[in-house]
């Protein structure tokens, strides 16, 4: 492989982790978007059942939870922490996943765990800045080596070159220009750029003459995680601590007093994102019990009883809670997503005599939402205008597909394919409001009288939902 900047970052963002580069632009592309909703959050998220147990496991985590009552969707999860809030849980899970691997290089472990330190002190360092600035924070801290970690992770006989070049006591400098032929920030500032990581990364990378709040607590932290390593009483640490008391306002010993708690949090929040790994790299005084990160569920959704009893659980509170139409219909989706086991479900909201579906979920629904509009006029025949004269949850098994076939039209078989499904109207009062679809398509096989019977209730209690909404405004 050629050597320089430009061959490396192909390789990395191309070869090596092309995944974690197209996850990562989807989800910049959608939290950076105003037209961007919590669905097309959540439908990205839920494409990987990893991705959505990790982000699940930190959304109930003390720091994003602190009251403990439980998170049980993303799309909850999204609306409690907001959309930065999951991008930012996003971007560490798949980091993590994509380079920690089975048996990761120790350069690997001691620069991310350098990562993990860095993101907790600069978080704490914006504290009063408000929640997003403190994810774009943690974000940019976290990823300021990422070229370090990338190299390590993917570099094979390069990274064994340069291991060997650092044991003979070169410096780092000298020996990645004369194995890579440029240096890890380099690389880093490359992939924040092709990546789209953020303004805070960036600049914090290449500081302007007057930096922001946000850039010096990335720098700021970076420079604790590194400066700790000496000892929180050298020398160093201590110039490093008045620079800490300057921009929070904090005596030295407060400074002193406030890192080392968040030494001692960067363990606790390392273990919460699956990297338990990187621990006895953290300079803390307290030990955590390590605990693997969990296996990757196969691609087949199972139903959970249990999730489906929390999830329709949540939806009874919603009057208590005041939560919006949107929210109903979007913990409902996942709840028959990923309680149900249904692969492919979707939610259109009626209006001016027209299905808009609003909501999807599920692999290959990417498109469902794009201008997909259906007639329900007395002269349309489809499944959707059955489901309204039905005025009852309709199971299409293989029976009923046959004697059903005229209902499928052209546009509809284009959208969603000839499979059995459920489908049912919901109704507010005497006004048919919208319709809900679901099938397992290819992945889940056949449909079970259990699914259908979870199905109907999720329906009931989404009327039920928005009945209790609709009093409650009268």
């Amino acid at each position: 492989m050629a050597k320089g900047l430009k061959a490396w970052v192909n390789k990395l963002s191309r070869v090596d982790m092309p995944v974690l580069a197209t996850i990562i632009k989807e989800l910049n592309e959608l939290t950076g978007s105003d037209e961007s909703d919590v669905n097309q959050l959540a439908a990205v998220i839920l494409k990987d059942a990893n991705l959505t147990s990790q982000v699940l496991r930190i959304a109930n985590s003390v720091h994003y939870n602190p009251s403990n009552f439980p998170i049980n969707t993303v799309s909850r999860a999204i609306v409690l922490i907001g959309f930065k809030g999951v991008r930012a849980i996003c971007i560490s899970v798949m980091v993590i996943d994509s380079l920690l691997g089975k048996e990761p290089r120790e350069h690997l472990l001691a620069a991310m765990a350098q990562g993990f330190h860095a993101a907790v002190q600069a978080r704490n360092l914006v504290r009063r800045g408000g929640e997003e600035i403190r994810e774009e924070v943690f974000i940019a801290a976290l990823l300021y080596h990422l070229g370090a970690m990338a190299f390590w992770a993917c570099g094979g006989e390069y990274a064994d070159e340069l291991d060997s070049l650092l044991q003979e006591g070169v410096s780092e400098r000298e020996a990645t220009e004369e194995v890579i032929g440029t240096s890890f920030k380099a690389i880093t500032r490359a992939l924040a750029g092709v990546w789209k990581l953020g303004e805070a990364l960036e600049q914090a990378l290449s500081p302007p003459k007057s930096p922001s709040s946000k850039v010096l607590a990335v720098c700021l932290g970076d420079e604790i995680s590194r400066k700790s390593k000496h000892g929180w009483s050298s020398p160093d640490m201590l110039v490093t601590l008045k620079k800490v008391a300057r921009f929070t306002g904090l005596s030295i010993d407060e400074a002193r007093e406030t890192v080392m708690a968040m030494a001692d949090e960067a363990a606790e929040v390392a273990v919460t994102y699956g990297a338990a790994k990187l621990c006895h790299l953290l300079p803390t005084s307290n030990n955590f019990a390590l605990e693997t990160a969990p296996e990757p569920d196969s691609k087949l959704i199972k139903s959970d009883p249990q999730l489906q009893l929390n999830i329709l659980r949540d939806l009874s509170n919603t009057l208590a809670e005041k939560l919006d139409v949107n929210t109903i219909f979007q913990m409902v989706l996942e709840g028959l997503h990923r309680g149900v086991g249904l692969e492919r479900v979707a939610v259109g909201f009626i209006h001016n005599g027209k299905l808009k579906i609003r909501y999807a979920l599920g692999e290959g629904t990417e498109k469902w939402r794009e201008n997909v509009e259906f007639s329900l006029s007395k002269q349309e025949d489809n499944i959707f205008t059955h489901a309204l004269k039905a005025n009852e949850p309709l199971w299409i098994n293989k029976t009923a597909k046959t004697r059903l076939k005229q209902l499928y039209c052209p546009k509809l078989l284009a959208l969603v394919g000839f499979y059995p499904a459920f489908v049912s109207n919901v109704r507010l009062g005497k006004r048919d409001v919208g319709i809900f679809y679901a099938d397992r398509w290819n992945l889940g096989g056949r449909l079970e009288k259990e699914q259908f019977a979870s199905f109907c209730h999720f329906v009931l209690q989404t009327q039920v939902s928005l009945q209790h909404l609709s009093d409650n405004k009268s």
